[in-house]
């Protein structure tokens, strides 16, 4: 069954199912707090301790990342979603009212903020899984891809305004007042999610077994799933590709280029914009004109054109034409598939196979710096885009490659339907 696009935004909205729209709320404001959030504390560590205190400060949260997602996996599978959701959304307002407390009161003391951090590290890794995996409950699976693009448009318009909204408040009223924004938009975010989902435990948990019995069960079928065990790591492949052409060496590209910092943030809005743009209709139509194998091909190529013309492009204008290309060309390859893995899971076993993968993307964005500064310190910036759109080209022809990934991609959505159980059931054999 080919994706549809979406109709006109009023009427969209108002065919949505009221659970997707609290889904959608909930994060669009959770990661409106969230990149809020960011940029405050990243101000507020700078500037109080310097630049060697905020790398420790990243080195701290990016290992809690990676350790706490699939640590915390096996709740996803084990408890209702909607009391997971309430959960990580309550936390996150605790974290941000101790912070506001902590910046109100003038106190800055950084093993004080990683403390907190790692409370905001845990409950992001009790949500996203949660979030990730939520949607088939909500709806049936002929509304999924619709369901998902508005999930995907909300995310994206989240990030997109919430640093600037963030930037605005720090500038115009100092550092508590942004606080205290985030810490508003956080109640919001709670609030809005606060009914999505049942009270329902997933079918088929095992609340009896033990927690690391349950997690070590979803990592081995993230692994003996052949088809998503090789598609997510090609994806982290491209990931590590992406990630510092769009981050590490942005800045460095428009410095090198005498243009002023404006224009970072110009062709950081044209990502999220061609995001938006994608999800809101251009993806869809793309993948229901040339199927969605083919839509996976064209899009990986784009991207790789875009980013090794932000390489050599010496005009502001093209490089944030080109930005606007890479955020449309992401919105394909997050679209094509997403529906169809979600089928193929079985029910119990969603949030940990979500939180697996999530865990691979968090080594990714780690990763992804390292490789972008060995890289400068053999060959100038151009040149390094260059590298990076030739090994994201090659990632995305080992994804085409990936066995049986067309013959999959060529299923309907009931066909996908327990696919990972029918192919591969001792996969989900409990050890």
């Amino acid at each position: 069954m080919t994706e549809r696009l979406l109709p006109t935004l009023p009427a969209a909205w108002r065919s949505i199912p009221v659970p997707v729209r609290r889904l959608m709320l909930g994060e669009l404001f959770g990661l409106l707090a969230a990149a809020a959030m960011h940029l405050a504390l990243a101000w507020w560590i700078s500037r109080e301790g310097g630049a060697d205190a905020l790398a420790r400060y990243g080195a701290v949260t990016a290992l809690a990342a990676l350790l706490a997602t699939p640590l915390l996996s096996p709740a996803g599978d084990r408890w209702p979603k909607r009391r997971l959701i309430r959960l990580g959304k309550l936390v996150l307002v605790l974290d941000a009212l101790a912070i506001t407390l902590l910046c109100g009161a003038g106190v800055y003391d950084l093993r004080l903020i990683c403390l907190c951090s790692l409370l905001s590290v845990a409950a992001t890794a009790l949500l996203w899984p949660a979030e990730a995996s939520i949607l088939p409950e909500l709806v049936p699976a002929d509304e999924l891809p619709a369901a998902i693009r508005w999930r995907r448009g909300a995310q994206a318009l989240g990030g997109l305004l919430g640093p600037g909204v963030g930037g605005v408040v720090l500038a115009a009223a100092g550092l508590p007042a942004a606080m205290l924004l985030n810490l508003l938009l956080f109640g919001v975010a709670a609030l809005a999610a606060w009914n999505v989902g049942s009270t329902v435990r997933p079918a088929g948990a095992a609340p009896g077994r033990g927690w690391f019995d349950e997690m070590a069960d979803g990592l081995r079928a993230k692994w003996q799933v052949r088809l998503d065990r090789w598609w997510t790591l090609v994806g982290a492949l491209m990931m590590l590709c992406l990630l510092p052409a769009t981050g590490l060496l942005l800045p460095l590209r428009i410095q090198g280029l005498g243009l002023s910092a404006a224009w970072f943030g110009a062709c950081s809005g044209a990502l999220s914009l061609g995001l938006l743009a994608g999800v809101a209709g251009l993806a869809p139509a793309l993948i229901e004109r040339v199927g969605r194998l083919r839509a996976l091909a064209v899009a990986t190529l784009a991207c790789a054109a875009a980013i090794a013309g932000v390489g050599w492009g010496e005009r502001a204008p093209l490089l944030v034409a080109l930005f606007a290309v890479i955020g449309l060309a992401l919105s394909v390859t997050q679209l094509v598939g997403q529906t169809h893995r979600m089928l193929a899971m079985p029910d119990d076993y969603r949030a940990r196979m979500s939180a697996a993968h999530l865990a691979i993307a968090h080594l990714a964005a780690a990763l992804a710096p390292a490789l972008g500064g060995a890289l400068l310190g053999v060959v100038a910036v151009p040149t390094v885009y260059l590298m990076l759109a030739a090994g994201f080209a090659f990632s995305g022809l080992l994804l085409m490659a990936v066995p049986g990934l067309a013959h999959f991609l060529r299923q309907d959505h009931e066909g996908a339907r327990g696919w990972y159980g029918r192919h591969y059931p001792r996969a989900f054999t409990r050890s």
